[in-house]
Parts: C-alpha cells; structure tokens; sequence
C-alpha cells in the first residue's frame, strides 16, 4: 500500500469514526458530525443522480422509508391522544433518513479508495474504527493531554453522548449506545474470524482476533453493553462448529487464537497487577466475573438497577398505544418548555420504554424498520445473510437493557444494497 493509498484509508476510517461515533461540533452545539456527513451525502447523492441521468431510488429504501414514515406518524398520533408534546420518535424517519446520508458519505468514500465497496470492506472499517475508539479511549486514561484534546473536540458532548459519569469514553464513544455498537462490530468480528481461511489468510485472522479480545475487554469497560456481542459472538462460533464441522474450527483458527489469547492475557494481568487505573476500570467492566469468584455469586451494580427497572403497564390502553412520553418533565406533560427529569416510569429498558410511550402497535412497527433492512441486506448479499441475521439479533437482545438501536451499523450495508439494488434496475 502506498503512502497516498494509507492516508486515504485514514482519512476514510476517521469519517466512518464521525459517522457511527457522532458528536456535537464545538462551535455549532446543535449540529453534529452525522449531520454533516448527511449533508455531503445527500450532495453526493445528487451528483450520482446527475451522472447517471436518471431519477431511480431504490424500492427498497422506499419501502424503509415508508415503515419510518409509519413510525413518525403513529408517534405524532399517539402524543395528540395522550395530549403530551414528547416528539421523541414523532421525527423517527428525518433521523433514519440522515443516518442514511451519512452512510451514503462513509460508502461514497469506500468506494473511492478502493474501487468498490463491499461487505467485508464495510466490516473491517467498522472493526478499525471500534478498535482505535477502545485504545484512544485507553490512552486518555494514562494521559490527561490527551484527553483536554479530545474532549476540545466534542464540544458539549454530554448533550449528545451522555455524561461520561467517571467512565472511560473515545472520540464520541461511551456508555450503553456506544456499548450496543461494539456488540454489532463483535458479530461482524465473529462472522468475519468464520468466513476468513486460515491457511491463505493467517495475519487477517490474527488481527481479527486481537480486535474482537480489545474490543471484547476494553468495549466492556466502557460500557458493559459489550457483552452482548461477545455471547452472541461464542453462540455463533458454536452453532457453526457443529453444523458445518469446517476443519478449520480443529486446527488452524484455533492455533492462531490460541497464541493471541494468551499474548492478550499476559498483558492484561501485567496491566492489572501495575496499572492502577486499568486495574478500577477493567473491575468495572468485568464486576459480574469478578462477584462470582470473590462472593460466589452473579452480580452487579447495572444488573440490580435493571431488575428495578421491570415495570409494566396497567392498562390494555398503554399496552396498545402507550402514554406518550418517554422521559419524565418538570411540570405537567403538556406544557411546553418542560425540562427532562429522567425516564418515564424510571426504566431503562427498551421494549419497556418502547410501549410506554407508543404502544405495543409502535413497537411492532419501530421492529419493522430493522427487520425490512435486513430482509434487504440478506436478500441482496445472500452469501452473508448469517452476517445480518446476527446484527439484527443483536439490536432485539440489546432492547431487553437499553433503548438505543444501531440503525447506524445496519446503514452502510442497507445504502451498499440500496445501490446495487439501483444498479440491478438500470
């Protein structure tokens, strides 16, 4: 690779990092780096339009944008019935259509350095991207310099990623939405490390397997979320060790991960024993491991918030179309210039909060967005359809904790789809 080619790949890389890691721009609170990179993307858009003379948007994005749509308008129903002003999902589709620009940006440049994008392109940028936000991250614990630069960067990032609460943090990476999505790259690491042939690409498979352990250990100490990708990730390994039996399962793969493994062990037990801030963090993020070896039992701080959180509904009206609000506000729910206080009904939990606010039918419908863009994905790359099926599962098993989804790890697949799909049409 040559050196104009490597800073291509870089600057590509830190557009991706600003795409699936959004933060706010110092100068413009309002305004974060997904809007701008959703900007370029619709003029990119544009200009594809005019070189190919042709007005052809793909069906498929019309059939996505027409379930957002569905979203949009039932929360706009939902929050007229229940006379509150919580517009948190009324504008679902303008905020799926702009993570869709900024894919179309992240693709647009993939394809420019490297004369096509694919699937496993997409998938070693998004592992790139986690693996230097968890060092970056690392580096801003041993570092204060560091971190006063980084944190100059994100502006008022808390209004956008959440206070950091004494966790560690990246480049717009932290707490349970960043967690959510190491969990995806964790499957796509899994469904990578699978498809990778183990005697013609042994250095690949290596630096699979260094990322999936820094972003298996490192993603979990910034957010607990991580785990998990690395469960889904095992459960995969397993399930296609015992249906497809590949030889590589018994001998090369294991070979390499074994040496890596041990590497890794040996530098988190150095790291441990002499490191005391890597000491605190890698307890928090491995506190249940650490609960069942020294009390014998399961436990952590976020789990028992979280078994607090398991409130439901009273009433088959809330169960069908929900209350319409998904924080609590200062004063009453229909005044506006109310300030949020917190989660509605104090949970956390995904599907919870989901039908707190507009029902079950809401849920359903917000669960259809996710999976039309994978019958997408599977439907045109039919070879990585396992690769897909594993994000998606990801998203659902995510929502049983938190109420983030990771429409932003689906998006360049879903845009690179979109387009060959255009292609196919032309």
């Amino acid at each position: 690779m040559g050196m104009k080619k490597f800073i291509l790949v870089i600057l590509t890389g830190i557009i991706t990092s600003l795409f699936i890691f959004p933060f706010n721009l110092p100068s413009l609170s309002d305004v974060n780096t997904k809007m701008v990179l959703a900007a370029v993307g619709l003029g990119l858009f544009g200009l594809d339009l005019l070189r190919d003379r042709a007005f052809v948007i793909s069906r498929d994005f019309l059939i996505f944008t027409l379930i957002g749509i569905m979203v949009s308008i039932w929360a706009y129903l939902v929050i007229t019935i229940n006379n509150t002003v919580d517009t948190s999902y009324a504008q679902y589709i303008v905020s799926a259509w702009v993570w869709m620009g900024g894919a179309y940006t992240v693709v647009s440049m993939i394809r420019a350095v490297h004369g096509k994008a694919s699937v496993e392109l997409i998938g070693q940028y998004l592992v790139g991207v986690c693996v230097a936000q968890c060092i970056l991250a690392y580096m801003m614990t041993q570092y204060p310099s560091l971190k006063n630069f980084v944190d100059s960067l994100m502006g008022n990032a808390a209004d956008f990623m959440g206070p950091a609460e004494g966790r560690m943090y990246g480049l717009g990476a932290a707490l349970d939405p960043s967690g959510l999505r190491f969990a995806a790259v964790l499957v796509i690491l899994a469904y990578l490390i699978h498809k990778t042939d183990s005697a013609t690409d042994r250095g690949l498979e290596a630096f699979y397997v260094f990322a999936f352990i820094i972003i298996g250990v490192i993603g979990n100490m910034i957010s607990r979320t991580t785990i998990i990708g690395v469960g889904i990730a095992l459960a995969y390994w397993i399930l296609m060790l015992f249906t497809e039996k590949r030889e590589r399962y018994l001998s090369g793969f294991w070979v390499t991960a074994s040496i890596c493994l041990l590497l890794s062990l040996v530098l988190i037990i150095v790291l441990y024993n002499t490191n005391y801030a890597f000491r605190n963090y890698f307890r928090f993020g491995f506190e249940g491991f650490f609960s069942l070896v020294e009390k014998g039992y399961w436990e952590t701080n976020s789990t028992n918030i979280l078994k607090g959180m398991v409130i439901w509904p009273e009433s088959i009206k809330t169960w069908a179309i929900g209350d319409g609000l998904f924080f609590n506000y200062e004063g009453t729910p229909d005044r506006f210039g109310q300030v949020e206080t917190g989660f509605y009904m104090d949970t956390d939990i995904g599907y919870l909060r989901y039908i707190f606010y507009f029902g079950s039918i809401g849920l359903l419908l917000l669960t259809a967005v996710f999976i039309r863009i994978t019958s997408t994905c599977c439907r045109i790359f039919k070879d990585d359809r396992w690769l897909f099926l594993l994000i998606l599962l990801v998203n659902m098993v995510g929502w049983v904790k938190v109420s983030s989804d990771i429409i932003m790890v689906f998006a360049p697949f879903f845009v690179l789809a979109c387009i060959k799909e255009k292609q196919g049409t032309e």
